[in-house]
């Protein structure tokens, strides 16, 4: 009669068969400390029949239990024929020399690592042992730090080329597969020390809470998933607005108002804005039309804006705008045009549209004023820091400057009531 462990072993290898079907790769690369997680999550591969990868990463600080944890996993590796990434660290000497949170850098030099390889294998894909107890102390962590939703989300089961099959399974599961397996391993000394913030979780807060309230891990596991679940649905509203920001270099200001403070926070991070910048974006949003801030960055030679234009904020940079546009025929109120978007009077048009730089003396006729009014001045007052002005482009046709884009339109091929041909002018930046 098969054991209880072999029932559990079997349930998760079927449990893995299933996900590594909806996760498919030519390979995968198992993240491998030598511990038993990491261990049994090699074996489990091996009972599928799975192509993987070993990457260990010796951060040197336990002198020669580190090195004989890089030792144990070489073993390994060269029993079963599997390639091996290796990264040797000295992390204690780097850390003297630029103090910073241990764990959290080790963290990044590995991921950092995980990457470096993706780069040169595309089509591989990172594997973590991480486990369902990982989940909870990921949560108290967090919470600890005064984490937000995104902070205080589940870890996903699978995201942007790193897999956690074993995330939804318990330690004590795990345990019985090991035994089952008679699996070896490595214990690091470093998992018992009290000093580091997620041991103390691990071996003397969550014992204590699982005692006293037996039920609460699964309620924090459904937090988790409920605001993982929020998380996902914020990100693709917050992937759309993006998109748009990147490619007009502009956002309305109703547009934001939309935004959650995360959504509005993570939103400028992914389109390069320093976080203090980000601070003060809000200042311009009741600021006089032409309010600006700058800013440069160590790695940019130049400065760049954000500008206050009408109802909008523009991102602007000393490089010459790259503009394209486009013209469509319809029939249409002006007050359903968007702000940045022009009617026109298409048979006014004379010729061919192109594109050009401003230049010093162009002038243009502008509605409500007779005569006409320098183009410098224009952007001027649309609030373009003084060193961009004579970078912008301006279209014309063969005869006249057109528009100063989603800035200004010419007086003379406006539309009116009497026009024939009415063409909706859109303007937006090439990626």
């Amino acid at each position: 009669m098969a054991s209880a462990n072999t029932a559990t072993l079997a349930a998760v290898l079927e449990t893995l068969r299933a996900y590594f079907k909806t996760n498919k790769a030519s390979c995968y690369l198992v993240a491998v400390s030598g511990g038993k997680d990491s261990m049994l999550l090699c074996e489990l591969l091996r009972k599928l029949a799975l192509p993987f990868e070993v990457v260990h990463v010796n951060y040197g600080l336990r002198g020669a239990e580190s090195e004989a944890d890089q030792a144990f996993v070489e073993a390994y590796c060269l029993q079963y024929n599997l390639p091996l990434h290796l990264k040797r660290v000295a992390l204690a000497a780097s850390l003297q020399q630029q103090p910073q949170n241990l764990q959290a850098e080790a963290r990044r030099i590995r991921y950092a690592f995980f990457s470096e390889i993706q780069q040169q294998q595309p089509d591989i894909l990172i594997c973590t042992a991480h486990h369902a107890a990982d989940q909870v102390e990921t949560f108290w962590l967090q919470l600890a730090r005064g984490a937000g939703m995104k902070g205080l989300a589940a870890m996903a089961y699978s995201q942007k080329g790193l897999l956690r099959p074993l995330l939804n399974l318990r330690p004590e599961t795990l345990h019985e597969v090991a035994l089952e397996l008679e699996l070896k391993w490595r214990e690091d000394s470093s998992n018992a020390a009290l000093k580091y913030r997620r041991n103390r979780w691990r071996h003397v807060f969550m014992p204590f809470l699982k005692h006293e309230l037996p039920q609460l891990q699964q309620s924090i596991l459904l937090i988790q998933k409920q605001f993982a679940l929020e998380m996902q649905a914020q990100d693709t509203f917050l992937n759309s607005t993006l998109s748009i920001l990147q490619k007009n270099r502009s956002i309305d200001l109703s547009e934001l108002t939309q935004l959650s403070s995360y959504q509005f926070i993570e939103l400028f991070k992914l389109f390069g804005i320093p976080t203090h910048v980000i601070r003060r974006l809000p200042d311009l949003f009741f600021a006089e039309n032409g309010k600006f801030i700058a800013w440069q960055t160590e790695k940019e030679a130049v400065k760049s804006y954000v500008v206050k234009q009408k109802d909008q904020l523009i991102f602007l940079t000393p490089e010459a705008s790259n503009w394209t546009f486009a013209l469509e025929d319809l029939s249409l109120e002006a007050s359903e045009v968007p702000k940045t978007d022009f009617l026109i009077d298409r048979q006014r048009i004379k010729g061919k549209l192109f594109f050009r730089q401003v230049e010093a003396g162009d002038r243009m006729p502008v509605r409500g004023m007779k005569g006409t009014k320098k183009v410098l001045q224009i952007l001027k007052e649309a609030g373009i820091p003084a060193p961009l002005r004579k970078l912008q482009y301006v279209l014309c046709d063969e005869q006249q400057i057109i528009a100063v884009p989603n800035v200004q339109l010419s007086a003379n091929i406006e539309a009116n009531a009497q026009t024939a041909q009415i063409a909706l002018l859109h303007f937006s930046k090439k990626p």
